[in-house]
């Protein structure tokens, strides 16, 4: 009697190379699709600590100017609510810590902090040119663990997927599996190289891929909705970053950026351009008399002054405590740069009502500098307004 040959049957050997291909591919597409959303995530937690610097830096600079821990303490109030951050630390130009606030909260992945967050992330804080401090900010993994925990109980439910679906699928001519998995990779690709997290596994035919699909199309929902939920707060800490809390109106940083685009495109179109420096009169005195509420109440009206004087194409700002300045951009050559700087102070001239009822009558000194006139550069430009300023405000001290 003839024994049959030992070994594997064709049908058993392509089982297990069905079910090996099928587990490597649907493994690496769940893995590249893991590490694509954590690449992704990373990068906007990374611009979000990027950001939030920079806006804790506008807050604590007057604290600096004045080494005023307690200040700097308020300046950095609007911080720690932002999640990811650990925290926060305040030095002077000596580099000698003002003030420091460390999250009550536990990390909740302390080895992926320390991967993904490894040193802080500092900004510089100037003015006027001079470095008067630096701010740190340590980021920490609660915007990264929720994601990390639900992309591997996705990808393990897809592997159990996929385990149980090879049975069927090892019975199916291969062109039947690769092509559907194709259609898988190519989603992850897309996800992985181009960030598509608006692309979506389509209904493939064979039931266990499709549930396969479903789940990766579930995880690319969440990936979707977490994409655009730090889209949102990326505006918003780059409004924030850029603009003063209080009265709404662009702060130094924007200010600058401003002033240097406008000055080159005056450059190439031969242009000119005023700036405008304003600084509220007595504005201390009013704030030590009627309180710091008081206070916030007429820089708000005078920003709004300021502003519906303006033409549409002008830019306000305000740069400092009771400091603003506007570009008057192109500057109209039947209008002279004084007349505007007169209208601005009889706007600002109204009188406030203050929170208490209290009438208060601000006025404010007014420099006027055009360039190039009587500057060739930013910097030189805002300094010739700045002087022009600190002239009106002694002209009216003199007048009084």
């Amino acid at each position: 009697m003839t024994r049959p040959a030992s070994g594997t049957t064709l049908q058993k050997l392509l089982s297990r190379f069905h079910f090996g291909i099928t587990l490597f591919a649907v493994a690496l597409s769940g893995l590249t699709i893991l590490l694509a959303g954590i690449t992704a995530m990373r990068g906007y937690a990374d611009r979000n600590i990027e950001l939030a610097a920079q806006l804790g830096a506008y807050g604590v600079e007057p604290a600096l100017v004045f080494n005023d821990a307690s200040a700097a303490r308020e300046g950095l109030a609007p911080l720690v609510r932002i999640r990811g951050i650990a925290k926060l630390r305040v030095l002077d130009d000596r580099g000698q810590p003002l003030t420091e606030w460390i999250s009550p909260s536990e990390d909740p992945a302390p080895l992926l902090t320390r991967a993904f967050f490894p040193k802080p992330y500092v900004v510089t804080i100037r003015r006027n040119g001079s470095a008067i401090g630096t701010i740190q900010v340590w980021g920490d993994s609660s915007t990264l663990i929720d994601y990390v925990r639900i992309g591997l109980l996705a990808g393990l439910a897809c592997l159990i997927v996929t385990a149980l679906g090879t049975i069927v699928m090892a019975r199916r001519f291969e062109y039947e599996l690769v092509k559907p998995l194709g259609e898988i990779a190519t989603v992850a690709h897309d996800v992985r190289l181009h960030r598509r997290f608006d692309k979506r596994v389509q209904p493939l035919g064979i039931a266990e891929l499709d549930r396969l699909g479903g789940d990766i199309n579930a995880l690319l929902d969440e990936l979707q909705g977490w994409q655009g939920t730090m889209e949102s707060e990326r505006a918003l800490l780059a409004h924030r970053a850029s603009h003063d809390a209080l009265t709404t109106l662009p702060n130094r940083a924007a200010f600058d950026e401003q002033l240097a685009q406008r000055i080159a495109a005056a450059e190439r179109s031969g242009s000119r351009l005023a700036l405008l420096f304003i600084d509220a009169d007595n504005f201390k005195a009013a704030n030590d008399r009627f309180g710091h509420a008081a206070g916030d109440a007429v820089l708000v009206a005078l920003s709004s002054r300021i502003r519906e004087t303006l033409r549409e194409r002008d830019f306000a700002a305000r740069i400092g405590g009771d400091e603003f300045v506007v570009l008057v951009d192109p500057v109209d050559l039947a209008v002279e740069p004084q007349t505007i700087a007169d209208h601005l102070r009889t706007a600002v001239s109204q009188p406030v009502t203050l929170p208490g009822g209290e009438l208060y009558r601000p006025t404010a000194s007014v420099g006027v500098a055009v360039f190039p006139d009587q500057a060739g550069d930013a910097a030189a430009l805002l300094t010739a307004a700045d002087a022009a300023m600190y002239a009106d405000k002694l002209s009216n001290r003199t007048r009084s």
